[in-house]
Formats: structure tokens, C-alpha cells, sequence
């Protein structure tokens, strides 16, 4: 879920009242990761969460802050994107502590020669896949002075190599302000919109080619599959195959092909199955081969696998990378004045809670197996969160994960 540039400075709507963090939560208690070096609160507010697809490990979980305490020497009065990484040994999965200064956090909207952004950058995408460790996170920014090329303050994507240190223009030659970018995970494929087209374009060397008419694209961690939003419908590409729609619905993402299998998660108003008799919004997956339609329809966001729903309006959070056949959505429930983040294993049907907030949970972003989830919030009920209700990126171990 993306978060618009007008979202960081207003944030999202409130709740009113929501259920104690204590309340039997599947993982760890959710920890702010959008912290000064000390873990004292940022002063502004962060959101647009992503985090990294490497297996069992998600090695980095990036943001975007209008914060100016987070790093050294920023000085822009500009929202900025940041990569944290989680720390090393048994503390990055206890997560008992603040999350810095255990952890390491960098700007990444910076130049080739380190030169600090001179416009607002925000929505960074992480890559990292089953097989590959992280090193690239892309994002949009207004600023002029990232890559050579960009000459104008109409916003771009760019793609920063955080082993190389360098910048790339992705969106070159594109007129249009292009934002939304979505990265596979071996960094070679971005994808992104631009006046009303969806393009995908290389990592490392740009030429953008578009798709055709969509918006909020959103690309699967081995980058054969691709979903994106057509006006009030969701779009599918893969391996290569012409689009065709999945459903009416928003906010896509899709998994990678487990033997030419495909799961897509998506939230709908509409009602797809027979057990479905909520009249908010709901979170479903669709199966989808190699080719034709859609192979089974599910209503994730139910009270248990094949029951009724929630109820209350639900966000597709994302899906791992198996999920089709064995893996995981997570998803966000708005009902009875609270938010409440939950996971449904397709495998064995579980339905579990992971947070509960006072305020809304949006920007969830699931690792590779859903071993960690991040999620953008304005609550101020989680552990080690001193920003008193301003929004924050928080991050958590569900179980499984890998220490470093």
C-alpha cells in the first residue's frame, strides 16, 4: 500500500479505541524501526513500509520520513527514504530492544557522491529474493540532483545499489511524474506509472516500456508476474502472457510461480464467494495458472478458513511467495474502532492476530515466507513507540525467521 505525499503530512485517519498489544498476538510485540540512533522518536512522520525478500531472513525493512533526526547532517527539509537493517544474533529476532541502536539505519535518496536529496523522495520498494540477498531498494523523488539526466522537479524513479553506493534514473525519458515503483528481487526489473501508463523498465539501465493504461503496479519477488490496477479492476501479467483481469478490485500483489501457479491478493467491495456476507470491503486471493482463468477463488479476511468474514472494511497487506499453494497473506481489519493486523496460512487454514492498534495500520509489507511483517501506523500503543500518536514504521518476528 503506498502512501501519498499528502498522507506523510496529514497521516491516516485515526481510530478511536482498539484492543491492549497484549492481547495473545501471534510473533513479537511490533517495534518502531523509524527511530533516531538511540531509539528516541522521530521528529516527523514516516510511513510507506517495505522490507526485503530474502527468504527467511528479511535482512532490510526501507521507509520514508519527513523526520530530520534519524541520520547525521540531514538538512534538506525533505522527506527523505531509509533502510534499516535488522540486527544481527538472537536480538533481531527477539526484538526486545529498541530497534537502534542494534540495528543500522542509512539514507538511501542520496547520490552517487552521497549528496542528500533536493526534494522529497518517498515509496521505496526493496528487492530480495529465494535466492538472493538484498542490495537495492528504488523509490520516487522530486529531487534534481540524485543522477545525471534528471533535469527537471517532476518526480522520477531511481534505483540505489547499497552495495555499489550508486544512483540509477530508472524513469529517463519518461515526461510524465513517475511514481509507485515496484522492484523484483534480484534488482533488474522496476516497475511503475506514469500519466495514466504503467512501464516497466531495467534496474540498471532504465528504457522504460509500457504496458498500457493502470496504475499501482506491483511486481512478484522472481519477476514472473505482475499485477497492477486498470481503472476498477485488477490486472495480471505473467510469464510473459497477455493481461487479462483478475477481479474488481484494488491494491495488488502477487506471488511468485510455484510450478507455473500464481496466487494474487487483492481487496474487493464485491462479494466472491458464498460465504462473503459483509457488506465492507474484503481481502481474496485468486489462483491463476500459466493461462485462462482464475483456478479458485478464497475469501482470506474470515474468521476462519471457509467461514464468514470479519466484517468491517479489510486491506490487502501482501502475500509470500508460496501462497498460491502453501503461503501466507497478511491483511489489516478496521472494525468496532480499532485495526487489527492479521496473517491466514492457505496451508493450514490458521487465522491469526499479529497486532492490534489505537490508531490505523496501513503500508503492511510481508517478507518472502511472511517470517516478518512491517507496517506503517499512527498508533502509540506499541512497545518502545515515543511518538505519542505520530505515524511510524513498526516491524516484527512472526516465527521461523533466520537470525543473521
Amino acid at each position: 500500500m503506498k502512501t501519498s505525499a499528502g498522507a506523510l503530512v496529514a497521516l491516516a485517519i485515526s481510530l478511536t479505541a482498539a484492543a491492549p498489544t497484549s492481547a495473545g498476538i501471534y510473533g513479537t510485540e511490533p517495534i518502531p524501526v523509524s527511530v533516531g540512533p538511540h531509539g528516541e522518536a522521530a521528529n516527523g512522520p514516516s510511513g510507506g513500509a517495505a522490507i526485503s525478500g530474502d527468504d527467511r531472513y528479511a535482512r532490510l525493512v526501507a521507509f520514508h520520513s519527513s523526520a530530520s533526526n534519524l541520520t547525521p547532517r540531514d538538512t534538506n527539509g525533505a522527506a527523505d527514504v531509509f533502510v534499516w537493517s535488522r540486527p544481527r544474533g538472537r536480538a533481531g529476532l527477539r526484538l526486545a530492544r529498541p530497534a537502534r541502536p542494534t540495528g543500522r539505519l542509512v539514507r538511501a535518496s542520496v547520490s552517487n557522491h552521497g549528496r542528500q536529496a533536493n526534494g522529497p523522495s518517498w515509496n521505496p520498494s526493496l528487492d530480495g529474493s529465494m535466492r538472493t540477498r538484498p542490495h537495492c531498494v528504488a523509490f520516487q523523488s522530486n529531487a534534481t540532483n540524485l543522477a545525471p539526466g534528471d533535469r527537471d522537479a517532476v518526480s522520477d524513479v531511481y534505483v540505489r545499489d547499497l552495495r555499489s553506493h550508486r544512483t540509477r534514473l530508472v524513469s529517463r525519458g519518461v515526461a510524465a511524474a513517475a511514481v509507485n515503483p515496484a522492484i523484483d528481487g534480484r534488482c533488474a526489473r522496476v516497475a511503475f506509472e506514469a500519466g495514466g501508463l504503467v512501464y516497466t523498465a531495467s534496474a540498471r539501465r532504465g528504457r522504460p516500456h509500457s504496458l498500457g493504461a493502470g496504475s499501482s503496479p506491483s511486481i512478484s519477488r522472481d519477476g514472473s508476474a505482475l499485477v497492477w490496477q486498470r481503472g476498477d479492476a485488477v490486472m495480471l501479467r505473467r510469464a510473459g502472457h497477455t493481461s487479462q483481469v483478475v477481479a474488481s478490485g484494488h491494491d495488488a500483489t502477487v506471488s511468485d510461480s510455484e510450478f507455473a501457479v500464481w496466487g494474487v491478493s487483492f481487496e474487493t467491495g464485491s462479494r466472491l464467494t458464498g460465504n462473503d456476507g459483509n457488506p465492507g470491503v474484503d481481502v481474496y486471493m485468486r489462483v491463476f495458472g500459466r493461462s485462462g482463468g482464475s483456478r479458485r477463488t478464497d475469501l482470506i479476511s474470515a474468521i476462519r478458513r471457509g467461514g464468514s468474514s470479519l466484517g468491517g472494511n479489510s486491506l490487502n497487506g501482501g502475500i509470500s511467495v508460496y501462497a498460491a499453494n502453501r503461503g501466507i497473506v497478511t491483511f489489516a481489519n478496521a472494525n468496532g474502532g480499532g485495526t487489527t493486523l492479521w496473517y491466514r496460512n492457505n496451508h493450514s487454514g490458521n487465522i491469526d492476530d499479529l497486532a492490534h492498534a489505537a490508531g490505523s495500520i496501513f503500508d503492511i509489507a510481508t517478507s518472502a515466507r511472511a517470517n516478518f511483517v512491517a507496517f506503517s501506523s499512527t498508533a502509540a500503543n506499541f512497545r518502545f513507540d515515543g511518538n505519542g500518536g505520530v505515524q511510524d514504521v513498526f516491524f516484527k518476528h512472526l516465527v521461523d525467521g533466520r537470525p543473521l
